[in-house]
Order: C-alpha cells, then structure tokens, then sequence
C-alpha cells in the first residue's frame, strides 16, 4: 500500500515518515502560542468580548467549508512535497504580520480574524495532503502505527504546547508570542526539504468534468460507504464540540476561575497529556479490542469525564479539569487513530485525497459552528455553563460513530 509514485525504497519512505511526523509535530507543538495568544491579545489589548473571542476561533475554521472540497482536488495538482512546502512557508509568513503589526500599532481585531482565515486555508490544503501520505510511504502492516504516530505528535502539541505557549505569552507578551508559531513551520519546511522519497501527485487533470466530475466520484464513494459516513457524523459532532470548547476554555480559565496565563498553559496542556496517553494505548487497545471496536468504545467509556470540566474551582478544584481532560481525551486519541486508519484502509488509493476532503468538509467544517456555538453560549450562559453544555452534548459523538455496522465488526476490513 505505497501508493503511486513512491519509488524510494521502503526504509527511505520511512525516513522520510519520520521526518513528516518530525516536522508536523512541531509545527502543531509551536502553533499553540496563536491558540493561547491571540484570544489573549484580543480580550486584553484590543478589548474584545466573549463573543468577539469566538469569532477569532469560527474565522480560523471558516476555509474549512469553503476551501476544503476544491482544495481535496487541487491538492493533488502538485506532487506532495510541494504541497507541503508551499503550505508551510504561506503560514509562516502570514502568522509573522500579528506581531509586525502590533510593533508597528497598527494591530486591529479584523487583522486576527483574517490571519486565522489565512493560515486556515493553507491548513487544509497541507492537511489533506499530510493525511494522504501514510498510505504511500508505509506498508499495510504498518499503518495504524504510523497514524499513532501523528497522534502522538499532536498529543505532544497539546500536552506541552499550551504550556510553552503560556509561559510565552507571560514572558514576551500576546503580541510577540505568534512568532514561536512561525518558527514551527519552519521547521517543518526544513524537514520536508530533506526527504528523499519521489513521490508523485495523484492528479486526474485529464478527465472531462473537471473539479466537478472529481468531486462526484468522490462523494459517491463516500455515500456509499455507510461507516465513513457515519464515523464523518460522530466526528463532526466532536469538532463541533471541540471548537465550542476553545472558544471558551481560554477565558473561563483566565476570568472565571481567575489563574495566570503560564497556569492556565499547563491546565490546558493536560488535554495532551490525555492525548499522549490515548495515543501510547492506541496500538495496545487496537490488538485487544480490536481495530473496528477501538473507534468507538474507548471515547464511549471515557466521554462522562469531561463533564468534570466546567466544575473547576481556584485551588484544589483545578484538579476536577486535570482529571476530566486526561480522561476525555484518551479516549479521543484512540477514536483519532481509528478513524484515520478506517477511512484510508476503505479507501482506493486514487480516490484517498479527495475522500481526505469530503471527510475534512463535514467534520472540520464543523469547526467553525462550533466556534459560533461556544461564543454564542459564552455571551448568553456565560463561560462556565456554556462549557458544561458543550460537554454534554460532547457525549453523543461515539455513540453516533458506533450506529453503523461498524458496531458489530472486531477488526475494519481491507480494502481488496
């Protein structure tokens, strides 16, 4: 299951992996100091409100239904490394203008929706691509630990992210902060430039139709294909969730529960720490349960636990958010991993990126409702019971994933 275009010897695709999962990695780690920083920067030094605050979140998930379905056909005009390379270098140089802007004092709150916008469009287009490569630079056998793998590293981004992001934003202020951001994705250009591995696009240019005719083949497949629809359905209710979440988590922990920026870094990076642990047990959890039971039960099981978030008191009460956030995310890391893993083992190979999309179009384009959400129930309910809200409604997610077939398989089936 290389894929086409993957001439390099296996051990080179591997390195080259490992290079990927590199410079992904810390490219996720560094881009936490926007996630921390620029909600900062708007509430403290531009004055916005709750609700303005979630826009900042709902702008960066925007591109995600506008981008994403045009983007799962275009990206594969290009061949990968590319991709990746031009994605990496737009994102850098876009995140750069926060800070020249703010030295300058010319900052604005329009200039922090349009940078999310931005970076998010650049996003997408790597993401299908970063989500496509597993297939061709690993064999079979060696899939769902290569998809552990990236787990690991954004688990490792949200465990240890908001806490270099918190003493950051402490240390050098919102307004400079974003430049740890940039220096991520440079990293990860670095990285992409040393691969090795030739690896070509997958365009079908030359089919009459067009985008069009590319796209339908795809969303066919997908509707045919009842389990990715309904493992589509339960993610797109997490994102929703998830997205809600950020929206509020940064505030109700700044105002609500009043604790410092570098405190609230480490508080927030326990989601990662739940990540890290999911991600560690995925493989282990993957052989016990089996590869199909392991997107949905783990999350099932270990979901009521983040309903111990909005609970959070000053003192010994930060303990209720440690151990709601480890638990709820554990879980989730192993739902990641198999979701990833069933979509690409249901999947032919020239149909990967643009199904890459479509599954991108619903479930991230969630992202930027739930922006919507969280800010709205933020400025009705204000942070804490609209965190609770979100939370429970968070529940549903595996269950919905789990309507399927899929409930009755121990292991996902290849693809022959």
């Amino acid at each position: 299951m290389s894929g086409p275009g993957a001439t390099a010897p296996e051990s080179v695709r591997e390195r080259d992996f490992r290079l990927l999962w590199v410079g992904s990695g810390i490219s996720q780690l560094c881009g936490m100091a926007t996630v921390v920083a620029f909600p900062l920067l708007a509430a403290r030094a531009l004055g916005a409100t709750v609700g303005e605050v979630g826009l900042i979140t709902a702008a960066g998930y925007l591109p995600w239904l506008i981008v994403t379905l045009p983007a799962g056909v275009y990206s594969t005009r290009l061949r990968p490394r590319t991709m990746l390379l031009l994605t990496d270098l737009s994102r850098a140089a876009i995140v750069t203008m926060v800070p020249v802007l703010s030295a300058l004092g010319h900052l604005a709150l329009w200039h922090l929706y349009l940078s999310n916008v931005l970076v998010s469009c650049a996003t997408v287009f790597y993401e299908i691509v970063y989500l496509s490569m597993p297939p061709r630079m690993l064999s079979k056998d060696k899939l769902v630990y290569g998809n552990i793998r990236l787990q690991i590293a954004r688990a490792v981004s949200l465990a240890f992210g908001p806490t270099v992001a918190g003493f950051t934003v402490q240390l050098l202020g919102p307004e400079r902060a974003p430049l740890v951001n940039t220096a991520g994705f440079v990293v990860s250009a670095s990285c992409n430039l040393l691969m090795r591995s030739r690896i070509e696009s997958t365009s079908s240019s030359t089919r009459a139709g067009g985008m069009w005719t590319e796209l339908a083949e795809a969303v066919r497949f997908v509707t045919r294909q009842r389990v990715i629809l309904a493992s589509i359905a339960g993610s797109a209710i997490g994102n929703c969730c998830f997205a809600a979440y950020e929206a509020l988590v940064v505030i109700f922990l700044a105002d609500d529960v009043g604790i410092a920026p570098g405190t609230l870094g480490m508080l927030l990076g326990s989601v990662g720490i739940g990540g890290l642990i999911g991600a560690f047990s995925a493989g282990r959890v993957s052989r016990r349960l089996g590869t199909a039971r392991s997107v949905w039960i783990p999350a099932t099981v270990l979901a009521p636990a983040g309903l111990l978030l909005p609970l959070t008191r000053p003192g010994p009460g930060l303990s209720l958010f440690l151990m709601g956030a480890t638990l709820f995310h554990a879980g989730y890391a192993v739902f990641t991993v198999g979701q990833a893993t069933l979509v690409q083992l249901l999947t032919p190979a020239d149909l990967l990126q643009r199904t890459v999309a479509c599954v991108r179009f619903v479930s991230r384009g969630m992202l930027f409702f739930g922006g919507l959400v969280g800010g709205g129930l933020g400025s009705l309910f204000g942070p804490r019971l609209g965190l609770a809200i979100v939370m429970f409604l968070w529940l549903s997610a595996p269950l919905v994933t789990a309507s399927s077939r899929l409930r009755h398989w121990r292991d996902i089936p290849p693809l022959e």
